[in-house]
């Protein structure tokens, strides 16, 4: 997560360049004798998904969380370096603890040795949870936009040096949510079926947009649209049928898949 670890000790300022907090201090301290305050991992449920932004030196990071279980929370961070490559992962765990929660973290290079000893990890404390934010000693997870909580996720820790670094995360552009279907009952099938195809046809759009704005071989993204459409027909005719609809849901995230790890990919200028 945003290279806490890379906060917490001496080599953090090698690192370089996450973003330092302008307006205001992110992050805040437990007082002295301080008590964390009652809390359940399940508020923190607004975390769950994939999460992806800019990291040390402007390359890559990504976050992801599962849902809670058992009173916990799982999550990982993966930092790239300039070359693609990784350059340190984290795991970590959001904990229930004496009726309060922890955030709980260890850091491992990219062939899976660790920073912290075997049986060492970082632990931050709860010291305010707030609507779409949480507040942990010296770090802070919060909703970019109380208002639109699965659009954006920002992330600060305080450095031992003194200031802060600040992360800003957008939701994954592949992660689709899709309602929960009851395939027994035919008509709440099809609604949720059609809604899931139209999430699916708004982020394929998303991509097509990207891909317009970025002018790299449009005709031949016309082109395979094209085909694509063609084969996606003859394989789901647009019946209004719960097969034939799932069956362009799927053939569609395919597409998806395909467009963001080949087209975004290959042909960016």
């Amino acid at each position: 997560m945003r290279a806490i670890g890379a906060c917490l000790v001496s080599a953090s300022l090698a690192f370089g360049a996450p973003l330092a907090a302008k307006d205001g201090a992110e992050t805040r301290a437990m007082p002295e004798g301080g008590e964390s305050p009652p809390a359940s991992v399940d508020a923190l449920d607004w975390l769950v998904g994939q999460w992806e932004g800019k990291g040390v030196r402007g390359a890559p990071a990504m976050e992801s969380w599962l849902k809670p279980m058992g009173g916990m929370m799982v999550g990982t961070f993966v930092q790239e370096d300039a070359d693609g490559a990784i350059m340190f992962t984290e795991h970590m765990y959001l904990v229930q603890e004496d009726g309060s929660l922890a955030l709980k973290l260890k850091h491992f290079n990219a062939d899976l040795t660790g920073w912290e000893e075997k049986d060492d990890f970082l632990t931050f404390r709860l010291v305010a949870l707030e609507e779409c934010a949480a507040y942990f000693n010296a770090l802070t997870l919060r909703c970019a936009d109380r208002d639109k909580p699965g659009e954006g996720l920002v992330a600060a820790v305080r450095m031992k040096s003194g200031g802060e670094l600040v992360f800003r995360f957008t939701r994954a552009l592949s992660e689709i949510s899709v309602p929960t279907c009851d395939p027994e009952i035919t008509s709440s099938s099809t609604t949720c079926l059609a809604m899931a195809l139209d999430a699916s046809e708004a982020l394929r759009a998303e991509i097509l947009a990207i891909h317009q704005e970025m002018e790299v071989a449009i005709d031949a993204l016309e082109t395979s649209e094209k085909a694509f459409e063609a084969y996606r027909e003859a394989e789901c005719p647009a019946s209004g049928d719960p097969e034939d609809i799932l069956c362009r849901v799927r053939l569609t995230n395919q597409r998806i898949e395909t467009l963001e790890n080949t087209w975004l990919v290959r042909l960016q200028p």
